[in-house]
C-alpha cells in the first residue's frame, strides 16, 4: 500500500528546512523535545493541542494559518463548498458599511428569513447550500444597511448573524484569515447598531476567529469584554453571556491560566437557560460540557475529557455541527489514551457521515487518521480506517 500523508508533520519539516533550522534548533526555540518533533515530522506522533501547534508556528516564524490552514485540502474535499470561499471573500471585500452600494435585490423580510435559514443550514452541516447562499446574502444585506430607509437596523442585525455564520463556516474550512474579516465586519455592524447584546455576539465571533489564528490573548480580551457588556435578564442575555464566559475558560487554558472559575460561572448561566439557541450558539449544560472536553484536551488530560464525554448523549446536542465536534473531541481523548483505535475510527467515521466536509478538513481528525494509518501499515490496517483515510485524501492508492 503506497501512502501519501499530507499532514502537519510534513509541513513542519518543509517550513523548518525553508527557515534553515535543524531539529535541535527548532526544539530549542519551541520549547519541545527534539525527539517529539522528530516523531511529529515522521508521522509517528500527532499534534494534539493548539498550544503545541502555536509554539511550533512561532518558532518557525509563521502564522498558525500557515501551519494548519486550507492548503491541506485535497481532491477529496467538496469542490463546490471550497469554491464558495473566493465568492465569500469577494462579497466581503466588495462591500462595506461606510458608503452606499447598489439597490438590494431582495426585501428585508426575505433577507431576514434567509439569514436564519443559512444559520440553520450551517448547523445541519449542509455546507454546499451555505456556501452558495452566503455571498449573495452578505452583499444584499450590506446594500440594504447602507441605503437610506427604515430597514437599516434590521439589516445590521442580520449582518451580525450572517457574518457569525460565515465566520464559523470559513473557520471550519481552514480559511481562518477570511473568518476574521467576516467576524470583524459583524462587529462593525454591531457597533453601529449600538446594542450590547449584538456587540457581545459579534465579539464571540471575533474571539473564535482569533482562536483559529492563534491570537489567544486578544481572543480572551474580546470574550471577557462580551461578558462584561451584559447584565443578563433574558434567555438570550444568559446564553450570550454564558457562551462568552465559557470561551474565556477555554482561552484561559490556552494561555496557561486556571479555567475553573469561568467554567463554574458558565455552568451557573446554563442553569438559567432553557436553550432558545440565541444567535444559533446552542448554549446549554451540554454545550458547557463540550467546552469542558476541549479544555481538558488542551490541558493534556484525555482521561478527564473521556470522563466528561460519558456525561454527554449525542441526542442532547441539537446541532449536527456540534455533534461532529463532539465526536472528533471524543476520538481525540481516546486516541491520546491509546488502545482504543477501533473506537477512534468508529467515532471519526460517524463524524464523517454527519458532516463530511468539516470532518475531512478538521486538523485533529486528519492528524489522527494519518498517525493511525502509518501504524496500521504493519498489518495492512482495517477496512474502516483505509476507507476513512481515502475519503480524507490521505491515500494516494490502495
Amino acid at each position: 500500500m503506497d501512502n501519501d500523508l499530507p499532514n502537519i508533520g510534513q509541513e513542519i519539516r518543509r517550513l523548518r528546512k525553508w527557515r534553515n533550522l535543524t531539529l535541535e534548533q527548532l526544539a530549542g526555540q519551541s520549547g519541545l523535545s527534539k525527539g517529539y518533533l522528530s516523531k511529529i515530522e515522521n508521522g509517528n506522533a500527532t499534534l494534539d493541542k493548539r498550544t503545541t501547534m502555536k509554539a511550533i508556528a512561532d518558532a518557525l516564524r509563521v502564522s498558525l494559518a500557515d501551519l494548519v490552514g486550507d492548503h491541506f485540502l485535497t481532491e477529496q474535499s467538496d469542490g463546490e463548498v471550497m469554491a464558495s470561499v473566493p465568492d465569500i471573500r469577494l462579497a466581503l471585500l466588495s462591500t462595506g458599511l461606510d458608503s452606499a452600494g447598489e439597490a438590494p435585490q431582495r426585501t428585508m423580510l426575505d433577507l431576514s428569513a434567509e439569514t436564519q435559514r443559512v444559520a440553520e443550514l450551517r448547523q445541519l452541516c449542509r455546507d454546499m447550500e451555505v456556501g452558495r447562499a452566503l455571498p449573495g446574502l452578505i452583499t444584499d444585506l450590506h446594500f440594504t444597511a447602507t441605503a437610506d430607509g427604515a430597514n437599516k437596523a434590521d439589516a445590521l442585525r442580520s449582518i451580525v448573524q450572517a457574518t457569525h455564520t460565515a465566520t464559523l463556516f470559513l473557520k471550519s474550512l481552514g480559511a481562518v484569515d477570511l473568518a476574521w474579516v467576516a467576524a470583524d465586519r459583524g462587529h462593525q455592524a454591531a457597533v453601529i447598531l449600538d446594542d450590547p447584546l449584538y456587540v457581545a455576539a459579534s465579539e464571540f465571533a471575533r474571539s473564535q476567529a482569533l482562536i483559529g489564528l492563534g491570537a489567544y490573548q486578544r481572543a480572551d480580551r474580546l470574550a471577557m469584554h462580551a461578558a462584561e457588556l451584559l447584565r443578563p435578564t433574558t434567555e438570550a442575555d444568559f446564553e450570550i453571556y454564558g457562551t462568552s464566559v465559557i470561551t474565556t475558560a477555554f482561552t484561559a487554558q490556552l494561555r496557561g491560566d486556571d479555567p475553573e472559575e469561568a467554567i463554574r460561572e458558565a455552568q451557573a448561566a446554563a442553569a438559567r437557560t432553557s436553550g432558545t439557541n440565541a444567535f444559533w450558539m446552542n448554549f446549554s449544560r451540554t454545550n458547557v460540557n463540550q467546552w469542558r472536553m476541549s479544555i481538558a484536551l488542551e490541558a493534556d488530560d484525555p482521561v478527564k475529557a473521556a470522563e466528561v464525554a460519558k456525561e454527554i448523549r449525542l441526542s442532547d446536542i441539537p446541532a449536527k455541527s456540534r455533534q461532529v465536534a463532539f465526536l472528533i473531541d471524543h476520538a481525540r481523548a481516546l486516541h491520546a489514551l491509546r488502545g482504543h483505535d477501533a473506537e477512534v475510527v468508529k467515532l471519526l467515521r460517524r463524524a464523517d457521515k454527519l458532516g463530511p466536509t468539516r470532518t475531512r478538513n478538521n486538523v485533529w481528525a486528519r492528524e489522527m487518521v494519518s498517525e493511525l494509518l502509518l501504524r496500521a501499515r504493519r498489518d495492512a490496517g482495517g477496512a474502516d480506517l483505509r476507507t476513512l483515510a481515502d475519503r480524507m485524501g490521505l491515500l494516494s492508492s490502495l
